[in-house]
């Protein structure tokens, strides 16, 4: 389950809020957060600019990363081969797609130039459809802060997620073009592809998910791809070496709480796991030496499966 944080006011609304607020369709089981009318507009025109005048990069920062199936094809540019660092891996149920995460702003550069070269004159910036929100989700593991938008144009339509905060690019990507479309009318996505149902796999013993509960940002701010990266290979080789060979069944939820000086890590337990492995696996999960946090805490969830399959909810 992806973390979701409400906040609710007693305030009385004010003329601030008189603006309307443009909605979509939110697919089930999507968490998308509504921020205010004004940002939104703010952040379509920023990325006008950006656009439009070859000496603008307001929109970038040093951090930016390159979803999967924009990177299929960004990867293969000789200008985007210049980039040598942040090398990523989605690890998302049965696939592992390869991405990239620019970690300095004149790489960032590099690739909003070859994005403008693909955007011709004509485009439009909306919010995304259903079927784009699916695709994204799909991906991430985090709940969906606006702004969320779309370029759209002819040939391509590319997914940008803005930092509400300061309106930075975080996250740049590309809605994969629509197939034939099911009986319903309706397209599901696994593992960032479109499918025809959701799979729950086969009966199997691996980790089946990363989810991050701290904002996107907040990670930005206190770790790194590279310390998460070493937090689930570590974690992982352990799981490996006690469970592969277990007979019983059940799913496994490691929570790690990075903080600066002393992590913190919970463990929870599900269906009908042998007790005495899970014993030490607990031990040597805590004995391990893992990442701290720069400043704030972060939270991120690891979920294993022991013989079983994936949920699918």
């Amino acid at each position: 389950m992806k973390s979701i944080y409400l906040l609710f006011s007693l305030l009385t609304i004010t003329i601030s809020f008189a603006q309307k607020k443009e909605t979509i369709t939110i697919p089930k089981g999507i968490v998308y957060n509504y921020c205010d009318s004004k940002i939104v507009e703010k952040a379509k025109k920023l990325i006008a600019d950006n656009l439009n005048n070859s000496g603008n990069y307001d929109l970038l920062q040093d951090n930016l990363i390159i979803g999967p199936e924009l990177w299929k094809r960004f990867k293969n540019y000789e200008n985007v081969q210049k980039i040598e660092k942040g090398r990523v891996e989605f690890h998302v149920d049965d696939l592992i797609l390869e991405g990239k995460m620019c970690q300095d702003v004149n790489d960032s550069k590099i690739i909003w130039d070859e994005l403008k070269k693909e955007v011709a004159e004509q485009y439009k910036i909306r919010k995304a459809t259903e079927d784009e929100l699916k695709y994204y989700w799909s991906v991430i593991s985090f709940d969906i802060d606006e702004p969320l938008l779309i370029i759209e144009t002819k040939e391509h339509n590319y997914i940008l997620n803005l930092l509400k905060k300061d309106l930075k690019l975080m996250w740049l990507d590309e809605a994969p073009k629509p197939n034939k479309k099911s009986s319903n009318g309706t397209k599901k996505y696994q593992d960032g592809k479109e499918i025809d149902s959701i799979s729950k796999g086969i009966k199997e013993t691996r980790l089946e998910k990363v989810v991050l509960l701290s904002a996107e940002e907040d990670f930005e701010k206190n770790s790194s791809i590279e310390d998460i990266k070493t937090i689930i290979d570590k974690t992982n080789k352990i799981f490996e070496d006690l469970f592969k060979n277990s007979d019983k069944s059940g799913k496994i939820m490691v929570q790690f709480e990075l903080k600066k000086k002393n992590n913190e890590i919970q463990f929870a337990v599900r269906d009908d796991l042998d007790l005495e492995i899970m014993k030490e696996f607990e031990k040597r999960v805590n004995d391990e030496k893992y990442p701290n946090s720069k400043k704030d805490p972060v939270k991120l969830q690891l979920i294993f499966k022991v013989n079983s399959y994936n949920d699918t909810e």
